[in-house]
């Protein structure tokens, strides 16, 4: 039996013995493997760190672009303030300048208003003096047909006959005639 014990435990270690190569041969694949991914690892590192040096030179001129973009900004906007603050100046000014047209359009609407008020009431002074010395020229007239009259009523109480009364009547009724007819006709 100790034959068979040594056969066994020597079966046993030729086993495992067999298994220990099988797993070594498994295990130099993935070490080859492991080696190739480990220059593909290697190539893939460099190729990370350059990217990663690329970017961080693209950050840093990103940040000077910022930097300058924001200067260009803050001045641009310094500026956009100061030109609205000019305008809401102008814009005030203007504002005055309007009101100013304004009020002076309105001064020369009553001036205006003023003129062709004083205009109608000269215009109706003028008509009405035309209307008294008309009044004045009849009245005249009509005074001096009376006056006429009374001569000649007189003259002829005085030398005439009756019936030369009468033509002298008629004269002067013919003149006084005359004369209110000269008046309206003025």
């Amino acid at each position: 039996m100790e034959n068979v014990v040594g056969l066994a435990i020597e079966s046993l270690v030729a086993v495992l013995l067999i298994a220990t190569i099988a797993y070594c041969a498994v295990l130099d694949r993935k070490l080859r493997r492991l080696r190739a991914d480990e220059t593909t690892m290697r190539d893939t590192i460099v190729e990370l760190v350059t990217a990663t040096h690329a970017a961080e030179r693209s950050i840093a001129a990103l940040r000077a672009t910022v930097s300058q973009s924001e200067e260009t900004l803050a001045d641009r906007l310094g500026r956009a303030e100061t030109l609205s603050e000019q305008m809401a100046g102008q814009l005030g000014e203007g504002e005055a300048v309007i009101e100013r047209i304004a009020k002076i359009a309105k001064a020369a609407r009553d001036h205006a208003q003023r003129e062709a008020e004083t205009a109608e009431v000269e215009r109706v002074k003028a008509a009405r003096e035309e209307i008294r010395q008309e009044v004045r020229r009849r009245a005249e007239a009509e005074a001096e047909a009376q006056r006429a009259a009374e001569e000649a009523r007189r003259a002829a109480e005085a030398a005439l006959s009756p019936s030369a009364a009468a033509a002298a009547a008629a004269e002067v009724f013919s003149n006084r005639i005359r004369a209110l007819s000269m008046g309206s006709a003025s």
